[in-house]
């Protein structure tokens, strides 16, 4: 720590603290600012508390606060790393990750306007990744669009989609084995069935002529 005219200390959460989104906090004192105190995220706390320990000793708060700035640059873009190492992200999002990690919506625009320059987040290789594992997983294509549009990626710019994805033939086959396997027990089997249906994401049309298919060949079958 420096001495005065600038003195600084940084408080970081308690290891299991209950809080949902926990801040790490610098409290610096100033002639020229008096006493301030400043939420930060997690990591960038501890990188200034490892700075603290190795004995940077800023001039004055100037300095201490352009070094917080390169600090939480570069926290962000590790945790970016972090993040893409683990799975893809949208734009949206990495964006609402680092938000709520804390990081100012400045420093989460310039790094994830980084990613998207250098290639490390593309919308469009993720929503065709997204949607190819949602249609083997027996989604429909309503439910795929809507989670695509959910997470920032417009479903009608990816390549192919919807075409080359799923065709209307393969959509239906999907919906009925879903549904055959659902247990019917004579009541409202039919509204149950196109909820069901399009709460997976098939189109209302589908879904009803489906359920008509299904609690059809119950009928002929008993």
């Amino acid at each position: 720590m420096s001495a005065t005219p600038l003195s600084w200390s940084v408080e970081l959460p308690e290891r299991h603290s209950t809080a949902l989104r926990p801040r790490a906090r610098l409290r610096l004192c100033s002639e020229s600012h008096g006493e301030e105190l400043i939420s930060v995220p997690v990591r960038v706390g501890r990188g200034l508390r490892a700075l603290s320990d190795e004995g940077f000793a800023p001039s004055g708060r100037s300095e201490l606060l352009h070094r917080l700035g390169e600090l939480t640059r570069s926290c962000a873009h590790a945790r970016m790393e972090d993040l893409v190492g683990r799975r893809d992200y949208s734009r949206r999002e990495l964006e609402e990750r680092l938000l709520a990690d804390g990081y100012s919506r400045s420093v989460t625009d310039e790094v994830v306007s980084r990613a998207c320059e250098v290639g490390i987040i593309d919308d469009l290789r993720y929503g065709a990744a997204f949607a190819r594992s949602k249609v083997a997983s027996g989604w429909g294509r309503v439910k795929i669009e809507r989670e695509l549009s959910r997470r920032g990626v417009d479903a009608s710019l990816v390549p192919g989609w919807p075409d080359e994805f799923l065709s209307a033939d393969d959509e239906r086959e999907r919906a009925l084995a879903l549904a055959s396997r659902r247990r019917l027990t004579g009541r409202n089997d039919y509204q149950k069935l196109v909820r069901f249906l399009c709460g997976r994401g098939f189109p209302l049309g589908l879904s009803s002529s489906v359920a008509r298919e299904v609690l059809s060949a119950a009928a002929d079958g008993e």
